[in-house]
């Protein structure tokens, strides 16, 4: 399968490509394939990356939540249908942070705009993500019983001790149950890069890969 890469909020898709290495090298040697861009909208750095790693940096759009992003929403999607446009297709999505935030709002989109068509992508991969944006990109979606706007292959990947952990498991919670592979390696905002624990990622994300391939 071909995955689109989405990074987080202040970094860029340099890091998000060196952040995946592990995980993604695996899944390469069983033929699947990344294609990493950049967010919108330069932004500062991330604090823990100042000094380190050479800008510049992105947002996908604004990370404030006083004043939401608004429209800025619906330009960082643009942005990346730009890029499926020109280096697609794509069989899925892969997003960590505020890049699963878009992620999983490019998928309730075409589901609520397209109900009759195939979805936009036949899985997705959920790293630490943020929690989606409305329509207007002024209030989250929010989770209600028997509501499940993600209704394809997913695999999501947290960590109890991330400061955005009850997002991430909004997200899940978006998402039809029978098609979702969870694994919590219980650190914080990040991509653990132990052995064992890519283990724990590669497997769920093939559990995700494996339904969509046999749909």
């Amino acid at each position: 399968m071909k995955f689109v890469c989405l990074h987080g909020a202040g970094t860029n898709a340099e890091i998000f490509e060196i952040q995946t290495g592990g995980l993604c090298q695996v899944l390469k040697a069983k033929g699947h394939r990344f294609r990493f861009l950049n967010g919108k909208f330069e932004a500062p750095v991330e604090k823990e990356l100042e000094g380190v790693i050479d800008g510049p940096f992105f947002n996908h759009y604004a990370r404030t939540k006083d004043p939401p992003p608004g429209p800025q929403v619906e330009e960082g999607m643009e942005n990346v249908y730009q890029f499926m446009a020109a280096r697609g297709p794509f069989d899925g999505i892969m997003g960590f942070s505020q890049g699963g935030s878009l992620a999983a709002r490019l998928i309730i989109k075409h589901a609520e705009e397209h109900p009759l068509e195939a979805p936009l992508f036949r899985c997705a991969i959920f790293l630490c993500a943020g929690q989606p944006w409305d329509s207007s990109g002024t209030d989250f979606v929010e989770p209600r019983p028997d509501y499940h706007p993600i209704n394809i292959p997913t695999a999501h990947i947290v960590g109890k001790n991330d400061h955005i952990y009850p997002m991430s498991t909004k997200v899940y919670q978006l998402c039809e149950p029978s098609k979702a592979s969870y694994y919590d390696h219980g650190g914080g905002h990040q991509i653990p890069f132990q052995s064992e624990k890519t283990d724990e990622m590669v497997r769920v994300i093939e559990e995700a890969i494996d339904r969509a391939l046999k749909k």
